[in-house]
């Protein structure tokens, strides 16, 4: 079945598997295309933008993702998580006779608001957000058990390592992307198993290497051509790693449709051991899902954005996870199930509709505690409320995102202008932090060579460039992250036909048709390359 996309208006497929999945969950078809959904959950999701507040609870001074002139109270993590406050004090009783996202709204603005999500596991990682378990890390985002890890997102088991973005159990290695299991690596991206290398892309088992694509298990190798040991080191040692020179020189290479190993039944790309995942991307030790991206062991969940962890029957959420089942229109849910509707309840929320801020409450609508038989029966008719006013089935409006649109991922995925953003009902912040005209090298302040931004380089980084002989960045932290992105999926799809002449191979993959990479179907890059 097609439908028309109510925002892009663009034609978009719904499949008999969506439709069972929908009639199944009890929930309105999607009136918006995949890329719309994907684009208003990011728009939930600042990571990067960090501000200085004071705790309105101990008045210290904290860091917060929400900017000074947002109306929410913020609370330091501390704070936060203490008893000195209870999120049920603002519970209201519902109003049947306005509608469901007005006075959600109200609830919001009512309860406090942690300023970072960096949990008390993190030791000295004070500037990372949306983090667990770090130490000795700075300006890490989307993280897990990283160490003296600087500048990154995505990053999971990572160790001495700056400038890297969706690694995982990587060490020593800067400027990388989609490397996996390596060591000591430099300017590479989607390479397994690697080590002591530069310039690697799509490499496994690949060491003391540069410039390569495409290679498995070999070392030595310069521009996928076998040298001597004494070859190589002279071609290592003589090297300026010329970014623009090697992609040139990759673009000459065959490149496999998608990006991923053990995948069956499945669609998108950057997948790993997956069973009938369609159109996700980013997604790991998972199966049956549909319209995913970054997303890891979960289990019959649709349109479902960063997390996982033992996570089924999710559906339109939004950083929602950790042992969970059932969490449907969520922003920010852990550890909970059977939620509808709830934004950053970060404990346990059983049962729970329209709630705010609960850190393990059950059976709660608007923040308003009921017996279990009362929860059941206000939020069976509330449901029935909202499918009247056309509210039920989907995730929340882009009014009633925390965050500005040039904040959030949503700016990375789908660039808007300000006159845009505003015209789709997202807001725009006209002072993202950041200073500019002020450099101080004495202090190590810097002016960036594409944006101007002031940025600083700090002493750890500083050691890591003199040990590694890297040299100093010329850019800020931020185009340096925009400029690996460029190679990052796009999360969409396109029919394409293999590449190598007389092939009739055709497939669905990341790389657009405009794009110049040589794109070949599974059969012919196997022949090619191995």
């Amino acid at each position: 079945m097609q439908r028309a996309c109510v925002q892009c208006h663009q034609s978009f497929a719904v499949f008999e598997r969506d439709q069972i999945y929908y009639q199944q969950l009890g929930v309105p078809t999607p009136t918006k295309c995949p890329q719309c959904r994907f684009q208003l959950r990011l728009s939930f999701r600042n990571e990067r933008f960090l501000y200085q507040r004071n705790c309105q609870l101990c008045h210290q001074p904290t860091l917060s993702q929400y900017a000074t002139d947002k109306p929410y109270t913020i609370y330091c993590r501390q704070c936060w998580w203490s008893d000195q406050w209870d999120p049920l004090d603002f519970g209201q009783v519902i109003d049947w006779n306005r509608s469901f996202f007005e006075q959600f709204a109200e609830v919001k603005l009512q309860v406090p608001r942690l300023g970072l999500l960096n949990d008390a596991d993190s030791e000295n990682s004070d500037f990372c957000n949306r983090v667990n378990k770090l130490k000795n890390c700075y300006m890490i985002f989307d993280a897990v058990a990283n160490e003296s890890c600087i500048y990154g997102s995505g990053m999971y088991g990572n160790k001495d390592s700056v400038d890297c973005d969706y690694c995982d159990r990587v060490e020593l290695c800067y400027d990388c992307s989609y490397c996996t299991d390596s060591y000591g690596l430099r300017y590479s991206r989607d390479s397994v198993n690697c080590r002591d290398s530069a310039l690697l892309v799509d490499c496994v088992g690949v060491s003391n290497s540069l410039m390569c694509v495409g290679l498995r298990n070999v070392q030595y190798c310069y521009k996928n051509k076998q040298l001597t040991q004494a070859e190589f080191q002279t071609v290592w040692n003589n090297s300026n790693f010329d970014k623009i020179e090697f992609e040139q020189f990759a673009l000459t290479i065959p490149r496999r449709y998608y990006q991923g190993v053990h995948n069956d039944d499945s669609s998108g790309d950057h997948l790993v051991n997956t069973h009938a995942v369609l159109n996700s991307f980013q997604v790991r030790d998972s199966e049956n899902c549909g319209y995913c991206y970054g997303v890891h062991h979960a289990k019959d969940s649709y349109d479902y954005t960063i997390w996982g962890e033992q996570a089924e029957l999710m559906y339109e959420d939004h950083a929602c996870g950790g042992q969970c089942s059932k969490i449907w229109f969520g922003n920010v849910v852990w550890y909970g199930h059977d939620t509808l509707y709830c934004d950053h309840c970060l404990n346990g929320a059983i049962n729970c509709f329209g709630c705010v801020g609960l850190k393990n409450q059950q059976n709660c609508i608007l923040n308003k505690q009921y017996s279990p038989d009362e929860y059941q029966q206000l939020s069976q008719r509330l449901i029935e409320q909202m499918r009247l006013t056309g509210e039920y089935g989907h995730f929340f409006p882009a009014s009633l995102s925390d965050f500005c649109y040039n904040e959030t991922m949503a700016q990375e995925f789908f660039p808007l202008t300000k006159q845009q953003a505003l015209a789709s009902g997202w807001q725009w912040q006209d002072h993202l932090p950041g200073s500019y005209g002020q450099a101080d090298l004495a202090k190590q302040i810097y002016t960036c060579a594409a944006c101007t931004k002031n940025f600083r380089l700090i002493a750890p980084e500083l050691k890591f460039y003199q040990q590694q002989g890297i040299p100093l960045p010329i850019r800020c932290p931020d185009c340096r992250h925009a400029e690996r992105m460029k190679y990052r999926s796009p999360y969409q799809l396109y029919n394409r036909q293999c590449m190598k002449p007389g092939c009739p191979n055709h497939f669905q993959t990341a790389y657009g048709p405009d794009r110049p990479e040589i794109i070949y179907c599974e059969d012919c890059y196997q022949k090619e390359m191995y």
